[in-house]
């Protein structure tokens, strides 16, 4: 079972946005906007990508490594 604390809100908003952005790209995949309604669908994009993109970014930083070296087991920051 998954803890909740503060930080599951924010995962369930991740996944919010995510499908939102799912949902745009398939909008204006399907050429059936008007050139207004592309372009406002564009930027709400452009806004959820920059969130989304902002959300892994504070993850990564969040995510521990566990190597074993000489038979310990060391916690080490997640590089990319």
């Amino acid at each position: 079972m998954v803890a909740l604390t503060p930080k599951c809100g924010r995962f369930m908003t991740f996944e919010t946005d995510l499908k939102k952005l799912e949902k745009i790209v398939n909008d204006l995949s399907s050429g059936e906007k008007t050139l207004d309604d592309a372009l406002e669908l564009y930027k709400a994009g452009l806004t959820l990508t920059k969130k989304c993109h902002d959300y892994l970014k504070g993850v990564e930083k969040e995510v521990k490594t566990i190597t074993k070296k000489n038979g310990k087991v060391e916690e080490s920051n997640f590089a990319a």
